[in-house]
């Protein structure tokens, strides 16, 4: 590694040095009073609203926007490493550790010997790995249930597709979708139970459709919702 280079690696976590001296000052005696009365489960939903902001930014291209939000999140996460410390949970050096042993052990294709020919393998490669280091204890599919319905059901069909359970193909897909839409006229939609079984097979088939076309259909959504509310803030005649 060059000088230049050596010396800009070096410099570059100062920046993150910086961000946990605020925090001490934040926390410390004569810090901010909102700050200090915070604890990890009063946080953990600014996390979740700095994740989604920063994943908006993202989908916007803008990069200085992007910047901004992934700084907002850096924060927001080094803030609650930051008050397990304080309880003696575990220390910031921990949670490094502990992911740089995860990635390496998750990827025996770039730190081991494993030979892959393509992403699935991978996916299935880590999917593996993950059963074996929950000791077959995980419940469910290890998919949390918190997610957006789109996203969760975006990872369960993978996981079926993975599995060999279900089909990939995009002539599947398309069909499942028609499928939904005959059975309109079959079921009565003034039933809430009957009416809420069809949406949810509906949506879910297409999930089933987005991931054939190669499209994650959270993105898509967002990318036709940004449009829709461009074209009504134009006003009728745009």
């Amino acid at each position: 590694m060059s000088e230049d280079k050596s010396s800009q690696s070096a410099n570059r976590w100062d920046g993150v040095g910086r961000i946990w001296e605020i925090i001490d000052r934040l926390r410390g005696e004569n810090g901010c009073p909102w700050d200090r009365k915070q604890t990890p489960e009063t946080v953990q939903t600014y996390l979740v609203e700095e994740a989604h902001e920063a994943a908006a930014a993202i989908r916007s291209g803008t990069k200085e926007d992007v910047a901004e939000e992934l700084g907002d999140l850096l924060f927001m996460v080094l803030f609650l490493v930051h008050l397990y410390e304080e309880e003696e949970s575990f220390s910031l050096e921990d949670v490094c550790r502990a992911i740089c042993e995860k990635m390496i052990r998750r990827h025996p294709h770039v730190f081991g010997d494993v030979r892959v020919k393509s992403a699935k393998d991978v996916r299935s490669n880590w999917e593996k790995i993950k059963e074996r280091e929950k000791g077959g204890k995980r419940q469910g599919l290890g998919i949390p249930k918190t997610l957006p319905a789109l996203a969760r059901a975006y990872r369960i069909r993978a996981r079926q597709e993975d599995g060999g359970a279900v089909s990939a193909s995009l002539e599947d897909a398309v069909q499942g979708i028609r499928a939904c839409v005959n059975g309109l006229g079959r079921t009565d939609l003034r039933d809430p139970d009957q009416s809420r079984a069809l949406l949810g097979t509906l949506l879910y088939r297409t999930v089933c459709l987005a991931r054939a076309l190669g499209q994650r259909p959270e993105d898509s959504l967002h990318a036709y919702l940004d449009a829709l509310e461009s074209s009504m803030a134009g006003g009728p005649d745009s």
